[in-house]
């Protein structure tokens, strides 16, 4: 805005009216379908963004799954548009420098998405329709996507030395999702209690920004990596797992990229018809609200959480590593 101009003012509150009215009717467009929200936003003859000849792209959350979200749309722009140049703008810069169908990456910041599209699937809670087919009509495309692309990156050697210690199999857990909202925390308790049961026959792991457990009593096979791990170092430790457990969470979509089977506990949050992702057990709990997506604190006490037992949760793991187990012996 420029100083002393007097129209600034003005400028500024047509430009948000204009996008108020703009996001009123992408409201309404994504009610059409996803074939009626593309069609409608971008109709014959007019050129869809993928076919364009440049792409900047950026995720519209900043965590590491919803990033990861973006690449099965980088995968089909890649496909039917071979020689689009595509830049992608991350938060996680080198976890996606070797990524296949991307031309360059760069470091997001609002500077530079300022003309970048941005992928997101927020403008109507509860989304309709899964989370990647939301991302992918920004762009023009109608696709339903059910496996996010592996990053391809090296751990640390640190960590690549600690991890082939932990005998096998390895139970990897990530107790504590983002602080974006405090309603996918499954109780401390329920996870002392699950922990308690898996050391019982496996290893477990876990892995996280802090731990949920700052003075472990579980024994010689619990590892805690909390806290210790750059952002490759933890994708890369999931690959190493024989399950996954947590909530709605970076590991979960990680998971799904390294084809990981997965047991999600997603409460009453978010719908698991918002992920396709084949590996996962999802424990989800359908009570009146949900799924609610609410980010100020649950009014009723997280009661979709606390209805998830841990000893269902324990036997959703055990028949995760036996199925893993049994496929791999079948290889």
């Amino acid at each position: 805005m420029a100083e002393g101009n007097p129209f600034a003012h003005l400028i500024a509150s047509l430009g948000w009216q204009r996008q108020r009215a703009e996001n009123l009717i992408r409201r309404w467009m994504i009610f059409r379908g996803a074939r009626g929200t593309v069609n409608w936003r971008w109709p014959w003859p007019f050129q869809k963004p993928w076919q364009r000849a440049r792409l900047r792209l950026c995720s519209h959350g900043g965590g590491i799954g919803d990033e990861l979200m973006c690449t099965p749309i980088f995968r089909e722009i890649r496909r039917l548009n071979p020689r689009c140049h595509i830049t992608f703008l991350s938060r996680h810069q080198d976890v996606f420098e070797r990524n296949p169908h991307l031309s360059a990456v760069e470091r997001f910041t609002p500077a530079a998405a300022a003309n970048a599209i941005y992928l997101q699937y927020n403008l109507v809670l509860p989304p309709p329709r899964p989370l990647v087919t939301l991302m992918a009509e920004c762009v023009g495309l109608n696709l339903s996507a059910s496996h996010l692309e592996p990053p391809i990156i090296d751990p640390s050697e640190s960590i690549r030395a600690r991890i082939a210690e932990v005998p096998g199999p390895r139970i990897i857990i990530q107790p504590q999702a983002s602080r974006w909202t405090p309603n996918k925390q499954w109780p401390f308790a329920s996870w002392t209690r699950l922990v308690e049961m898996l050391v019982e026959r496996y290893h477990v792991i876990e892995v996280g920004t802090q731990s949920m457990f700052p003075q472990p009593q579980f024994g010689p096979r619990f590892h805690s990596f909390a806290g210790e791990t750059t952002m490759r170092d933890f994708i890369w430790m999931l690959s190493q797992a024989a399950v996954f457990v947590g909530p709605v969470s970076g590991g979960m979509h990680i998971a799904n990229a390294y084809k990981i089977p997965s047991v999600v506990l997603f409460g009453g949050y978010e719908a698991p018809d918002g992920f396709d992702y084949p590996f996962a057990h999802r424990f989800f709990t359908p009570v009146d609200c949900a799924p609610c997506w609410l980010t100020t604190p649950c009014p009723f006490e997280l009661k979709c959480l606390h209805a998830i037992h841990p000893d269902a949760v324990s036997r959703a793991v055990v028949k995760a590593v036996e199925a893993n187990a049994s496929k791999l012996a079948e290889a």
